[in-house]
């Protein structure tokens, strides 16, 4: 049989959050690993273009030399030779040394290069005004004055101060590409360093990540095997559930499993010990019955919590004799098995499918067949059992329950002599004094030894037995004769009692009297909270609670029965 539910998953918030983190960090590592290839490229741009830019200086520096010696060379010639071509030469020069000066700002542009930039001009601009007086000079024919001029202190002066300059020129734009060289590396170091940084970070996050993965692997994978644990087996007792077994019946409804034996077991007494001590101890014994089951099988059997109080144990290759020997082991453990002094019983039935044909659910409904015959046959003495454990329960609970309802026995039994009782009515008066107060297994021990006054929970507590003896003797065939009679053995003439406030004839007759003889019974034997009364004393109570408490018709009944006796321990006891 398939199950009718499925399962949703879903993914979970730390899911969705694992998953985006690691999609976030992946796409940052790659950024990342972008950036450093981007910035290792540029980088090595830059480092060239510095290499670039110090060539370039280099060359023109030796231009501007070059240049400058050249027209010096120009204007010597001239003077020299008196030839006015080198007035040609010079200004070419000229042209070019200007043309070098308009480039040297697109390669440096700072105050201190621009200062002795301004230097050189100056330096070149009195060398240009002597170079040109030379060439007039020249032109005129004073060729021996042209020479002194060009060997005078102020060019040569001139001249040096323009290779000074240059130098310190070339010097300050070397500084510069090496300033700005060092830092160029010192950012991309800074930037390695960073990256590096961020790298490992996302690599410890991407290791932490893919652990926290793994445990959520981990946990789902254990998570789904829950999941099917807790849908093929009973909550409580840890057996397989009703789905579970309905699949395999139909898997192991095969030829080569036969035989195949289903036994069908029905725990007893569970609805009592339900009522009388809660779900919860009923609970304690399902389990203790589950675990008698396991006990009692074997390790190929395959044992179900079939639903409430019914289990079902499928044997494959398992003859009808094998069957039978296996119900008998269950039912002799249960005979020796007690939980908290409550006995296990189980009713069960069996059946064997050793030919093909029939589906084995035709065989189940045998095995439940036989399992209810003889719960029917056993069920009396197992309800007894049950019944009996709970009275010793009540007993040990309160050392004078018993004999508080032993001498509300005698008490009524002298009652029922005058009262004409028929001798069933008598029989159900003796099984009302014996269980009246039966719902009294429920009240804490400390109640019934407490010295004091009762408090008003205490009381409250209290009240709830006649209710609670009300289930249990509902739920026991022997007992359900004198369940209202338990339920209502509380109620006043009045309708001033409880439960539920009967008054007068609503109350049941039974009920009445063990009214009555309850309360000598408390009245002549006292309580821990409450000394015993003379029997003068317990006379004139019952007097003046007739027709208020007490049936004003019963009262003068049990009042005769009071004042037949000298003393009170004479009437109780007999």
């Amino acid at each position: 049989m398939k199950l009718k539910g499925k399962v949703k998953s879903g993914k979970t918030a730390g899911e969705l959050f694992i998953n985006s983190w690691f999609i976030v960090s992946f796409a940052v590592t790659v950024f990342l690993i972008v950036l450093l290839a981007w910035n290792l490229v540029r980088s090595n741009e830059m480092i060239k273009s510095f290499e670039d830019q110090e060539l370039a200086i280099q060359r023109v520096s030796g231009e501007l030399l070059q240049y400058t010696k050249s027209l010096e060379m120009a204007a010597n010639m001239a003077a020299a030779t008196g030839d006015l071509k080198w007035e040609i030469e010079y200004h070419d020069y000229r042209e070019r040394l200007n043309t070098l000066f308009d480039q040297i700002p697109e390669l440096i542009s700072t105050p201190e290069a621009q200062a002795e930039i301004n230097d050189i001009e100056g330096y070149r601009e009195e060398l240009d005004a002597i170079e040109y007086e030379v060439l007039e000079l020249v032109a005129r024919g004073e060729r021996s004055a042209a020479s002194d001029l060009l060997a005078g202190w102020i060019y040569t002066r001139n001249q040096l101060s323009i290779i000074l300059a240059t130098e310190n020129l070339a010097d300050i734009m070397n500084d510069h590409i090496n300033q700005r060289l060092a830092a160029e590396q010192q950012l991309t170091a800074a930037l390695l360093w960073i990256l590096s940084a961020c790298i490992a970070i996302l690599f410890v996050s991407w290791l932490v990540t893919v652990r926290i993965w793994r445990t959520n692997l981990k946990n789902k994978q254990q998570k789904d095997e829950e999941i099917k644990y807790l849908s093929y087996h009973d909550s409580l007792t840890g057996l397989y559930n009703r789905a579970y077994l309905e699949e395999k019946m139909v898997n192991d409804d095969q030829e080569n499993k036969l035989p195949i034996s289903i036994i069908m077991i029905d725990f007893n007494g569970l609805k009592m010990i339900n009522d009388t001590y809660g779900h919860s101890v009923g609970d304690e014994m399902l389990v203790s019955g589950a675990n008698l089951l396991r006990r009692a099988c074997r390790d190929t059997d395959i044992l179900a919590r079939w639903g409430g109080d019914e289990f079902v144990v499928l044997l494959p290759h398992t003859s009808e004799k094998d069957a039978d020997a296996i119900s008998e082991r269950i039912i002799n453990k249960c005979r020796s098995t007690y939980d908290d002094a409550l006995p296990i019983s189980m009713s069960v039935g069996s059946a064997t499918k050793d030919k093909p044909g029939q589906d084995l659910e035709d065989y189940l409904k045998q095995a439940e067949d036989q399992m209810y015959t003889h719960k029917l046959s056993e069920g009396s003495s197992a309800r007894n059992a049950t019944s009996n454990a709970l009275l010793k329960t009540l007993s040990d609970c309160s050392h004078e329950t018993s004999e508080h309802a032993m001498r509300i026995k005698n008490i009524s039994l002298r009652a029922a002599g005058r009262l004409e009782l028929l001798d069933t009515e008598i029989e159900r008066l003796i099984l009302l004094a014996t269980l009246h107060d039966i719902g009294m297994i429920n009240v804490p021990e400390g109640i019934f030894v407490k010295r004091e006054n009762l408090t008003n929970k205490e009381w409250e507590i209290i009240r709830k037995h006649p209710e609670t003896g009300y289930r249990i003797a509902s739920a026991t065939k022997e007992f359900s004769n004198v369940a209202k009679e338990i339920l209502y053995h509380h109620e006043n003439w009045d309708g001033s009692g409880y439960p539920a406030g009967l008054k007068a004839n609503e109350i049941p007759y039974l009920a009445r009297i063990i009214k009555i003889a309850d309360a000598i019974e408390v009245m002549s034997s006292g309580r821990p909270y409450k000394k015993a009364m003379t029997l003068e004393q317990i006379i004139d109570e019952i007097k003046d609670c007739s027709g208020r408490q007490f049936d004003p018709e019963l009262v003068p009944i049990f009042v005769e029965i009071l004042e037949e006796e000298s003393l009170i321990e004479d009437i109780i006891n007999k």
